[in-house]
C-alpha cells in the first residue's frame, strides 16, 4: 500500500451518525491523525440538507477537521439502496484514492436501509479492491431481542467489542456535541435513550469493533428488523427483502 493519502477514513449515512463515535474520533485527532469523512445521503427526509451539512460541519470543526476534508454526497435520506450499484463504485473510488489506514463505518445491524447500505459498500469496495485495511464498526440503534428497539449496543457477533473511555467528562461532552444537532432535537427520546445507559458509558465508554464477516443476503438478526417496524414502514416503506435485492444487484455488475 502506498503512503496514506487519510489516516482515517469516516463513511456514513446521516449527518449525525459520527455522534455515535465521537468520543473516537476526538482521540483519532488528538494522536494528529488525518481524517476523511463522507455521508452519503443528504439527510433531507424532514430537514433541508444544507441544515444538516451545517450541523455535521460544526461537529467536525470542533475536532479540527475542516471542511476540504468532508464529503457529502447527497443520494435520497432513506433510499440510498436504490443507487447501490453507484454507490459502490463511488466507495471503491474513495478507498483507492485516499488510501486510509482505517475505516470507520455504522454497524450493519437492521437499523436503518441506509445505514446497512454503507456497511455492505465499504466491506465489499475492499474485499473488490483488495484492500487489507481494518474496518471498524459502531453502533447506532437495533431491534436485537427487543420489540421496540436499544441503542449503542452490538448485536452479537464473533468480534470483541472494543471501547472508547468516556468518564463524566466526557459524557458530558458528547451531550454537548448533541445539541448542535438543532434539527434533530425532534428525536429527543431516541437520544434519552443513548444516554439511558449512562452508567454503561461511564463503566466502557463508547463502543466499536472490527466488522464481523456478514452475510450481506442474510439479515444481521433474527425477528423484525427495526426499519421494518410500523413507524418506518409507513415513512419509507423499505423491507429486508428490498435490501437484499439491491445489493445483490450491485454485487450482480461486479463480481
Amino acid at each position: 500500500m502506498s503512503e496514506a493519502k487519510c489516516d482515517v477514513l469516516l463513511v456514513m449515512a446521516h449527518q449525525d451518525d459520527e455522534v455515535f463515535l465521537s468520543a473516537r474520533l476526538e482521540g483519532i485527532r488528538g494522536d494528529g491523525a488525518r481524517v476523511k469523512a463522507i455521508w452519503i445521503t443528504d439527510g433531507a427526509k424532514f430537514v433541508p440538507a444544507e441544515v444538516r451539512r451545517r450541523e455535521s460541519t460544526s461537529f467536525m470543526a470542533c475536532l479540527g477537521i475542516g471542511k476540504d476534508d468532508l464529503e457529502f454526497w447527497e443520494y435520497p435520506d432513506g433510499y440510498s439502496i436504490r443507487s447501490a450499484p453507484e454507490i459502490l463504485g463511488r466507495v471503491r473510488e474513495s478507498i483507492n484514492s485516499y488510501q486510509p489506514k482505517e475505516i470507520y463505518i455504522p454497524a450493519y445491524e437492521g437499523a436503518h436501509p441506509d445505514h446497512d447500505l454503507v456497511n455492505f459498500t465499504v466491506v465489499t469496495a475492499c474485499r473488490l479492491e483488495k484492500e487489507e485495511v481494518p474496518i471498524y464498526e459502531f453502533p447506532l440503534y437495533n431491534s436485537f431481542g427487543t420489540r421496540w428497539g436499544r441503542v449503542n449496543r452490538f448485536i452479537p457477533a464473533e468480534t470483541t467489542t472494543l471501547y472508547t473511555p468516556l468518564g463524566g467528562k466526557g459524557l458530558r461532552k458528547k451531550l454537548r456535541w448533541i445539541m448542535l444537532y438543532r434539527s434533530q432535537w425532534w428525536i429527543a427520546g431516541f437520544w434519552a435513550l443513548l444516554f439511558a445507559d449512562k452508567r454503561g458509558l461511564l463503566s466502557h465508554g463508547e463502543p466499536y469493533r472490527r466488522v464481523p464477516s456478514w452475510n450481506y443476503r442474510q439479515p444481521p438478526h433474527e425477528g423484525r428488523l427495526f426499519y421494518e417496524n410500523l413507524i418506518f414502514q409507513r415513512i419509507i416503506g423499505i423491507k429486508f427483502s428490498d435490501f437484499r435485492e439491491a445489493i445483490s444487484g450491485a454485487l450482480d455488475r461486479e463480481d
